[in-house]
């Protein structure tokens, strides 16, 4: 076999252990409708055996391939094993981006209804690479909405939470908002006091969004091709609207490791 760019030749293996892995995927018919992502990931047990069967090739055959192709020059031959030992002046541990989040109200109609969707996929679909490149509309039936409804998944969490939550509800209404003429969103969330200081003011001024201190409850479709029945409470009033989207602000699902570290190093994770 001969190597393209610099015309050598390599030795082929004609004793590969296994074949390559198959990612997984999900059916077409389960693809329909909705922003679950196809391919589902390897088990942690089979991503490791993949790992190790693409990233070793068994034996080295001293034909510095490797060495030729590194631009930066950064493989060094010569270089004995040896263990380093750093010190840091300051740990920042980061909470990652694994797009897990935490369980909540499964009245709320996520996971029921293909219209009610995850700040996370609100946020893809707003993206210009996105599967709708950008463009506001219905996963139920790809029309583009007339009236979102932004609602608060965990109601009794704490300001941190509120905060960070309430201010990416309002900067991706802005965004529908930007791309959307004549939308109407809805953003339904008990506030606290840091977002009413420093920027509910500036949120009541951007045209077209309305902002609602209150409970939301549950998430309902009365009959088939109806728009949602969104159910909330106001000042301990309960009140119902309709929307063609609602979108529910999530609370990140920290992974184990991290909460370990974070504890091992006593450094609070941002």
């Amino acid at each position: 076999m001969i190597y393209e760019k610099e015309k050598r030749y390599i030795i082929p293996f004609d004793d590969v252990p296994s074949p390559r892995i198959e990612m997984p995927e999900i059916s077409v018919d389960d693809r329909r409708e909705n922003f679950t992502e196809v391919e589902t990931g390897f088990p942690e047990e089979t991503a490791v055996k993949e790992a190790k069967r693409c990233l070793s090739c068994r034996r080295c055959l001293g034909c510095a391939l490797c060495w030729a192709e590194c631009k930066p020059e950064a493989i060094d031959f010569t270089i004995p094993d040896e263990k380093l030992e750093l010190e840091f002046d300051e740990v920042i541990i980061t909470k990652g981006q694994d797009n897990a989040f935490l369980p909540f109200n499964p009245e709320l109609g996520y996971g029921t209804f293909p219209d009610v969707i995850t700040d996370l996929q609100f946020e893809r679909m707003l993206s210009p690479t996105g599967p709708s490149n950008g463009l506001v509309v219905s996963p139920l039936d790809g029309e583009i909405p007339a009236r979102i409804a932004i609602i608060q998944g965990h109601t009794e969490d704490d300001e941190t939470h509120l905060l960070s939550s309430l201010i990416l509800g309002v900067n991706e209404s802005i965004l529908a908002l930007d791309k959307t003429k004549e939308l109407e969103v809805v953003l339904i969330s008990p506030t606290c006091q840091p977002f009413q200081d420093g920027f509910l003011s500036e949120a009541k001024k951007v045209s077209g969004l309305k902002i609602i201190e209150g409970l939301p409850e549950s998430v309902e479709r009365k009959q088939d091709g109806e728009a949602l029945a969104l159910k909330y409470s106001e000042n301990g009033k309960q009140k119902e609207e309709t929307f063609e989207l609602v979108v529910v602000l999530t609370k990140q699902k920290i992974s184990p490791e991290l909460v370990s570290l974070s504890k091992k190093l006593e450094q609070e994770m941002i």
